[in-house]
C-alpha cells in the first residue's frame, strides 16, 4: 500500500458531502486505503444533539459500504479517555508503516490546524488534505498551506473546486422542523435515521 489517509469527525450525521469528499480525495491523490473515524463522546460538552456513537458508527458504515478504498473504524469509540488526532495518527503510522500517511480534514480545520493539540508532530506525521468550501477560497488555504510549509515543514494537498455544501447541522434542523432530508443524506443513512428516529425525526 502507498497512501493511507485518515478522515475523522463526529459524522452527526455522515452525509453526500462527506462521501462526495472521499471519493474526490482518493481519485485526486490516488489514495489505496481511507480510514473513517467517527469521534467519541466528549462528557465534558453538551452532547444532547449528538446521537449515540453506535449509531454514528452504523451510519457511515451504510454510507461508505460501496467504496472499497474506505474502511470506517471505532477505534476512538473504544479508546478511553480523550481522542487527539496525533494519537489515532501515531497509531495507524504504526499499523500502516509502509504507507505514506495522510490527514483530510474540511477548509475551516485546515486554517485552525496550529491551535491543534500537538500540532507540530501532526504536520510531521501526514501530508494534510483539504479542499475549498464556498465561503473559504483556495487563496486563503493556500497561503496557510506555505505558512506550514515553512513553519513546520508540512506538506499539504489542496482540491481547488468545492464538493457539494451541506452541514450536518443543517440536516438536523431540516430534521427536527420535519423537512424533507432524503436528497442530502446516503439513501441507507436515510433509512436508519428514519427506522431508529434519530434527530428528533418523525414518520410521516
Amino acid at each position: 500500500m502507498k497512501n493511507a489517509a485518515m478522515f475523522g469527525g463526529s459524522f452527526n450525521p455522515v452525509h453526500n458531502g462527506h462521501v462526495e469528499l472521499l471519493e474526490r480525495m482518493i481519485f485526486e491523490f490516488h489514495l489505496d486505503k481511507v480510514l473513517v473515524i467517527p469521534t467519541n463522546v466528549t462528557p465534558l460538552k453538551d452532547n444532547s444533539f449528538m446521537a449515540a456513537a453506535e449509531d454514528r458508527l452504523a451510519m457511515c458504515r451504510l454510507a461508505f459500504s460501496h467504496v472499497p478504498a474506505i474502511e470506517v473504524s471505532d477505534m476512538e469509540i473504544t479508546r478511553e479517555g480523550k481522542s487527539y488526532t496525533v494519537d489515532t495518527l501515531k497509531m495507524l503510522k504504526e499499523k500502516y508503516a509502509d504507507a505514506k500517511l495522510h490527514l483530510i480534514v474540511g477548509a475551516d480545520a485546515f486554517l485552525q490546524l496550529p491551535l491543534w493539540y500537538k500540532a507540530e508532530e501532526i504536520f510531521s506525521l501526514a501530508k494534510i488534505l483539504t479542499i475549498v468550501r464556498d465561503d473559504i477560497d483556495c487563496d486563503s488555504l493556500k497561503r496557510a498551506g506555505e505558512s506550514y510549509k515553512e513553519k513546520f515543514g508540512a506538506e499539504c494537498g489542496i482540491i481547488e473546486n468545492p464538493v457539494t455544501d451541506i452541514s450536518s447541522t443543517e440536516i438536523r434542523s431540516l430534521i427536527k422542523e420535519n423537512s424533507s432530508v432524503s436528497e442530502l443524506l446516503p439513501f441507507g443513512v436515510y433509512n436508519f435515521i428514519k427506522e431508529n428516529e434519530l434527530y428528533g425525526y418523525k414518520n410521516q
